[in-house]
């Protein structure tokens, strides 16, 4: 074992090194990233660090196989990112390799994506130091939730959700997909400073200020919906834990069976605790530090003591404010080593690399350190195959089954199987009864057999599951087999082959899916284009659900029999949108701390659907209709419920019916609402919006046919019939609508007519785009570009489009493309905002706009935009503002005096600013008459 410290492997800016808060090492081991007090995150070369190692086993006369020439060039440092405005404190890549995760003090989280192209390397400056990137990486998501430092980040072992801690006292669940906010746990008192994953992709565990790790167990119900619950509490290790660490990272076994636990304490001693899985109590100390231990690591990799040997042990470094570095293992009391004095300061984060042999750590002195083990010294290592094993007995990688997590889980299985046994004779000497003639009515009658089925409902506001009576005398039995390990297996049982009487009159459980936002992707049916078996003309319209007839009612009884209707919205409709998939529970969150939420019956009087309005878990009012909803939304202002049959119910956040069920042409496929407007698309294709305060419609229906087909012939080439991934509303009442291939339109009332605010091409072409969504401001144009630069890149045609960009701007005649098409992109900007009623951007983006123009010295467009915000009269009246001299609500003279400000210092364009100043007042305070 030796240590590798090259001088160069700091946060630095040539005059002072800076503290170095987090180190992590790529799954592939190529890459170490780092993040420190600079605002900055680095990526080096680990063979470049290694080659210190090489450097001294060649001064040993040990010969290596790359020369030293290839080794004195290599690339050391491959990128640093700036974007940060605060110091990082951690650092994560993603298992799957493809992201990198950043936390700040700035409150922000950065997901970072390598761009494999490389184009736009920035080009090193004269006189600076260090080296030039080599890698560029782009800012693939800004995720912003928490109110103070971000702690410490962790990825679920697959990559599907990742988990940030900060001082907020907050832990938020991130998609590893999306990257979106999936939910927030406030389960501490204080800080959370640790967070660590299970690699059994079970559980997760955080360390907080509060002396306590919290056990949040999660589970995906159905698709990306998911489930969190506290599972325990873990306090006893922490009562006297000192609150003067800047972290308690913490560490989960790679065999899933223990967490270790920094900052804990064994009287007046500092501790590392080790907490066991399933009892989650903790028996075991590593004591051999004389300062408070802020972060520990076990190897990712399993060893074993000898080769050969079959005794298993897994590895664990610690550090913390005494700058000692110790390394344990399972099987000794004692550390494996003790390095004192490893740093000048306190050591603040430690990462293996993936062969278990290496291990770096950071430090606040500013510096990086390697060490690395030669083979033997910690063991040897077992193959990957048997370290899945051990993992195996928690359910790694099989996330469909259920495996036993205690001694107590087992005992129970026992006790439940030796129960199932004694039924199982009964049944059998109550069927050998039955059989020689006896009767066993009277028996039956005095004990009659039930069994008690639990259903637990993953709702949060789902009451307890009661146990209900078993429709039948006859108990299910399972069959129970021994497996070659020596496990007992049970082989799952067919409940619908299981012979229950379908006649029963006692209540069956229902398990349903759980919705947990309105706002999540729905699932949707394929639309139908057949036509049914009797011709056009026996088209009924009505529920195209299964109605089971009552089995009571005799044939022969007369009954009215409604006649076959045609619908001509659905026979004649030049679109056929799917239509939201019926489920049991639909809940919507969104307007907080309301929750909205709709039980579906059967659709029909005996089983009606339940509409219930809560805050912070208290009812607030119930109502009951006989439909069955597939769509709701809702803010303070109104709730809505859409319904298969067509018909849309509106209530107030006090249970008031507001209007009268609304009937539609078809099934809603799209519900949205923003302060007093609801919009509604059909699966005819029909778009609707109304004002539910004045009870007024803002248009008459307009079909999305005309973008449909716009969408199909954008150029030659052959495409797929396109979709529609999007579509809501804004505060304004102004439709917004997303196609699949990343365009985004709005109708136009006044124009009658569709009008595309956001295309694909901007996203290529613009020097204004912004693809990492860091300056959207959530307002009505910036929300419909960040739909399409999401299309854009689920596409994957991004790339390639600005590969034709580049292209193009080296021939003749493409020299100004980029300029063109950014103002271009500026314009439309301008025009969207104006059709949206987004006052804020339009401001933002004119004046933006009038700069470019300056700075590119287009007198004539700029003069032209002076003119338009003059207004046609060319006189302003203070007292009496006319409908010419507003725009979207601004006044325009007030808009043109803040972009003549903004333009007037450049010297190219005065000979036009200067009259329109004169004539606004702006250079004197006064007001000048025309």
């Amino acid at each position: 074992m030796y240590y590798l410290k090259p001088a160069w492997l700091n946060h630095s800016d040539g005059q002072k090194h800076f503290e170095v808060y987090s180190v992590h090492v790529h799954p592939d081991g190529t890459r170490l990233a780092s993040g420190g007090l600079d605002a900055k995150v680095r990526i080096w070369s680990t063979a470049a660090i290694y080659d210190s190692m090489h450097t001294r086993a060649d001064a040993n006369g040990i010969n290596s196989n790359e020369s030293n020439d290839k080794r004195k060039h290599r690339q050391r440092q491959l990128c640093s990112m700036s974007t940060h405005s605060g110091a990082v404190t951690v650092v994560r890549f993603s298992p799957s390799g493809r992201y990198l995760a950043s936390g700040s003090d700035d409150q922000v989280i950065l997901v970072w994506e390598r761009d494999d192209e490389g184009y736009d390397l920035p080009k090193r400056e004269f006189g600076a130091q260090g080296e030039t990137d080599t890698e560029k990486w782009t800012v693939r998501r800004r995720c912003v939730g928490h109110d103070n430092d971000v702690q410490d980040l962790a990825w679920a072992p697959d990559s599907s959700i990742l988990v940030s801690v900060g001082l907020d006292s907050g832990i938020i669940i991130w998609s590893g997909v999306t990257f979106e906010r999936i939910k927030r746990l406030d389960i501490h008192q204080s800080h959370v400073k640790g967070i660590t994953f299970d690699p059994a992709n079970r559980y997760f565990a955080t360390a907080s200020d509060d002396r306590t790790i919290k056990i949040v167990r999660y589970h995906r119900t159905s698709g990306t919906d998911m489930t969190f619950s506290i599972d325990t509490t873990v306090s006893a290790p922490f009562e006297g834990s000192p609150l003067t660490t800047y972290f308690r990272r913490c560490s989960w076994s790679p065999d899933g069976s223990h967490i270790a636990a920094a900052n804990a304490t064994n009287g007046p001693v500092a501790t590392v605790a080790i907490v066991n899985r399933g009892l989650w109590d903790s028996e075991i100390n590593l004591i051999g530090h004389e300062g408070p231990v802020e972060v520990c690591a076990f190897s990712p990799r399993m060893f074993s003591k000898a080769k050969g040997s079959k005794q298993l042990v897994t590895v664990i470094a610690c550090a913390g404010q005494d700058r000692a570095l110790s390394v344990w293992n399972t099987s000794n009391p004692r550390p494996i080593v003790v390095s004192q004095n490893m740093a000048e300061k306190a050591i603040t984060d430690l990462a293996w690399a993936p062969d278990g042999q290496r291990l770096f750590a950071s430090s606040l002195d500013g510096s990086i350190l390697v060490c690395v083990f030669e083979e033997g010294d910690l063991g040897y290592i077992i193959l990957a195959e048997e370290n899945e094993k051990q993992l195996a007995k928690y359910g790694g990688g099989r996330e469909t089954m259920n495996f036993p997590e205690s001694v107590d889980q087992l005992a129970l299985e026992e006790l439940s199987a030796k129960n199932e046994l004694e039924g199982s004779k009964i049944r059998i000497e109550n069927s050998m009864k039955s059989a020689s003639g006896m009767d066993i009515s009277s028996a039956a009658a005095s004990k009659p057999i039930t069994v008690n089925v639990t259903v637990k409902d993953t709702s949060e506001n789902s009451s307890p599951a009661q146990p209900l009576e078993a429709p039948s005398s006859q108990r299910l039995t399972q069959k129970v087999s021994i497996t070659k390990e020596g496990r007992k297996r049970v082989t799952p049982l067919l409940l619908s082959g299981s012979g229950l009487a379908s006649s029963s009159s006692q209540p069956v459980p229902v398990l349903s899916n759980t919705v947990t936002s309105v706002a999540n992707a729905q699932e949707y049916s394929d639309p139908s284009t057949r036509l049914p078996v009797g011709g056009i003309s026996s088209l009924v319209l009505g529920n195209k659900r299964k109605f089971v007839a009552d089995a009571t009612v005799d044939s022969k009884t007369n009954a009215s029999i409604r006649p076959s209707i045609l619908s001509p919205a659905t026979s004649l409709s030049q679109v056929r949108l799917s239509t939201p998939k019926v489920k049991s529970i639909l809940v919507a969150d969104d307007h907080l701390p309301l929750l909205f939420e709709v039980r579906n019956g059967n659709g029909g009087e005996k089983e009606p659907t339940r509409l219930t309005l809560q805050r912070r878990g208290r009812l607030l009012w119930s109502n009951y209709i006989a439909k069955t909803v597939v769509l709701i939304t809702g803010n303070k202002r109104f709730l809505a419920a859409a319904c298969e049959d067509a018909t849309i119910y509106i209530y107030s956040s006090t249970g008031r019916v507001l209007v009268s069920s609304i009937v539609l042409d078809s099934t809603p496929a799209f519900l949205d609402s923003a302060g007093t407007f609801l919009l509604c698309l059909t699966s005819t294709g029909l778009l609707h919006t109304w004002n539910i305060s004045s009870r007024m419609a803002l248009h008459a229906p307009v079909s999305v046919a005309p973008i449909l087909d716009s969408a199909v012939y954008t150029d030659s080439m052959l495409h797929n019939a396109p979709s529609i991934t999007k579509c809501s509303v804004t505060v304004t009442g102004s439709a917004i609508v997303t196609l699949d291939n990343g365009e985004g339109y709005t109708y136009s009332a006044s124009m009658l007519s569709w009008q595309r605010v956001s295309e694909p091409w901007w996203a290529v072409a613009s020097q204004y785009w912004d693809s990492s969504g860091m300056y959207s401001s959530g307002n009505a144009v910036s929300m419909i570009e960040r739909r399409t630069d999401e299309e854009v890149k689920r596409s994957g045609k991004g790339r390639f489009l600005q590969r034709l960009v580049k292209s193009a701007m080296m021939r003749d005649g493409y020299e100004g493309i980029e300029t063109a098409v950014s103002i271009s992109h500026l314009e439309n900007r301008i025009e969207a905002a104006t059709l949206l009623g987004s006052q804020t951007e339009l401001k933002t983006y004119m004046i933006i706009y009038a700069q470019r123009l300056a700075e590119e010295g287009l007198t004539d467009r700029l003069e032209e935009l002076f003119k338009m915000l003059l207004g046609s009269a060319g006189v302003i009246d203070e007292e009496t503002v006319s409908h010419d001299t507003l725009l979207c609500g601004l006044n325009k003279q007030d808009l043109l005096k803040e972009v003549i400000v903004t333009v007037g210092k450049y010297r190219e364009v005065q000979h036009i600013t200067v009259p329109y100043a004169r004539l606004l007042g702006v250079l004197d305070g006064t007001m000048t008459e025309n």
